[in-house]
């Protein structure tokens, strides 16, 4: 025993090399499994349903590896530490799909467009086209540029992003210029606010969003309302999901900002005939407030704008006609202010819906529509086709 002894004793670095592995191999089967990572705003992986099936099919064994990469003890240090050292160490610039701007910003990578997104890119717009055909002079259709296009010069340099310019220009002409609402130009000229924000891939409340707003009205015959920058309530320490990409350790935060306006919303729940009924968090019926003010204590702050992503909300204005909103997150901070210009808005989130459009359209007299989009978040949307309707025939 003593001569195995004194053997080991020969290669101390092998003997740490396997200690430090069981001691991780003990300490990963007793540590606490998370549902969801804060920190990376997303759900983590699950322990997998065996089967051999799945076994024989190496499905099995991929999600396992899946399931140990989530659940790996200390996962949230192991992820700063890796962002501070590709930053400091390797000089990256570009961290868990996020590049690293001049000016304390993160930016979404898109390098190109897959196949598929080339492909569902065209679908989307033929399903617009579709619905334009059939509601003419009703549908603005507003494609939010994302930040990389309104500030390429705060890129890293030589980074091949894709040409939106030129996607952009596709979109706007086949649905013609009349049906849409194009930023570009406006958020040019500008720049020198601040748009978007440095820890998240949407535009600001008082910014770019508010820009969106005014020219939404100017399209539409409105005076957009004037608001002072204490008219904004200020929410410090936002990290968005962009920051959520790298976790980068030196990254500054954001302060997000909102209108605490009066305006009252329902949040509906479908039994999928056709039928509603109130469905809003923490009530049995009835309306609430535009924002849930308990996400501010929560990572995903920006959650707090129309109670997330619901399938079919409506909110009391306080103008005239009746506005549908058909949207992707972008639209949650730009909806507030509109509520002033109409008697009601119905908000739909596609990714929660699928019921006919034209029949909703009818049943609540929706005159007007407005479908709000970021180009990033578009080219992979797939939840279209509630939209698509038969033209009918000469």
């Amino acid at each position: 025993m003593k001569e195995k002894w004194a053997s080991l004793k020969r290669y101390p670095v092998l003997v740490l090399f396997f200690f430090i592995i069981f001691s991780f191999m003990i300490l990963d089967g007793l540590w606490p499994k998370r549902a969801r990572s804060e920190l990376e705003r997303r759900d983590l992986e699950q322990f997998p349903k065996f089967s051999w099936s799945a076994l024989f099919a190496n499905e099995w064994t991929s999600d396992y590896a899946e399931y140990t990469k989530d659940q790996v003890v200390f996962r949230d240090g192991w992820i700063k530490l890796q962002s501070r050292s590709e930053s400091l160490l390797f000089q990256k610039k570009e961290i868990g799909g996020a590049l690293l701007g001049s000016e304390n910003e993160l930016f979404t990578k898109l390098f190109a467009l897959k196949p598929g997104e080339e492909k569902q890119l065209a679908a989307n717009t033929q399903i617009l086209q579709n619905f334009i055909a059939r509601h003419p002079g009703s549908a603005t259709v507003l494609l939010a540029p994302s930040a990389s296009l309104i500030y390429p010069e705060r890129l890293p340099a030589g980074v091949p992003m894709v040409d939106e310019e030129a996607y952009l220009n596709d979109f706007f002409a086949a649905l013609g210029a009349e049906n849409c609402l194009d930023l570009r130009q406006a958020f040019l000229q500008n720049k020198a606010q601040k748009l978007y924000y440095d820890t998240d891939h949407h535009w600001t409340t008082e910014g770019g969003a508010y820009i969106a707003y005014q020219e939404f009205c100017q399209r539409q015959g409105f005076a957009p309302a004037q608001f002072a920058e204490e008219d904004f309530t200020p929410v410090p320490d936002f990290y968005g999901t962009t920051y959520a990409k790298c976790v980068l350790w030196n990254q500054l935060p954001d302060t997000l900002r909102y209108l605490d306006l009066p305006n009252q919303m329902t949040i509906w729940k479908s039994d999928g005939l056709g039928g509603w009924s109130a469905a809003n968090p923490g009530t049995d019926a009835g309306t609430i407030g535009l924002y849930d003010l308990s996400k501010l204590g929560t990572t995903d702050k920006y959650a707090m704008f129309l109670y997330g992503n619901n399938s079919y909300t409506t909110i009391q204005g306080s103008g005239k006609g009746k506005l549908l909103v058909i949207k992707d997150s972008y639209a949650n901070c730009l909806v507030p202010y509109l509520a002033q210009h109409y008697a009601q808005i119905g908000v739909i989130d596609p990714r929660g819906y699928g019921l006919p459009i034209d029949d909703l359209m009818e049943q609540e007299g929706y005159d007007e529509v407005l479908f709000v989009f970021n180009f990033q978040t578009f080219v992979t949307n797939k939840d279209l086709t509630f939209l698509y309707a038969a033209l009918p025939e000469a």
